[in-house]
């Protein structure tokens, strides 16, 4: 199994867009060309024998960082590779002398609550209703070691 796991570059947008398109649908072609464009943004990309398989996007504010997104592809989900690319991800946050990131994840999304759970992630708040269903929110943040 080939694997590697770098940085997302502005010429990925279209491979990040086909995969946002097979899992959570979140941004269009245009919406990934510009997040990737921008100065603050560190996107880390897996990928398997060359295709993109995951990506994690993260906004960086001074010392704190917000995953904006992050998903694996369907077939590649329960394999261990989101676990690879969060460590990478928090890798690359403690190169750039990030101390804390943060994230939010809808508290009926059960997987990514038992995922980022494992992985140390605390709830700190709540947005109460913040999905369009209605569905609450959960900020969650983790100290970076």
């Amino acid at each position: 199994m080939m694997i590697n796991i770098s940085k997302v570059e502005t010429k990925d947008s279209k491979s990040c867009y086909e995969l946002d398109l097979k899992s959570i649908k979140h941004w269009n072609k245009n919406q990934w060309e510009k997040e990737l464009e921008k100065e603050y943004i560190t996107a880390i990309g897996i990928f398997f024998n060359n295709s993109l398989v995951g990506v994690c996007v993260i906004h960086k504010i001074y010392d704190e960082a917000e995953i904006r997104y992050l998903s694996i592809h369907p077939s590649y989900k329960r394999t261990g590779l989101g676990k690879k690319l969060i460590y990478q991800t928090l890798k690359e946050c403690k190169k750039e002398n990030i101390k804390r990131i943060f994230l939010e994840v809808s508290q009926k999304n059960q997987p990514a609550l038992s995922f980022y759970d494992n992985l140390g992630f605390k709830t700190i708040s709540i947005r109460k209703k913040y999905y369009k269903d209605g569905t609450d929110a959960l900020l969650k943040k983790k100290n970076v070691k």
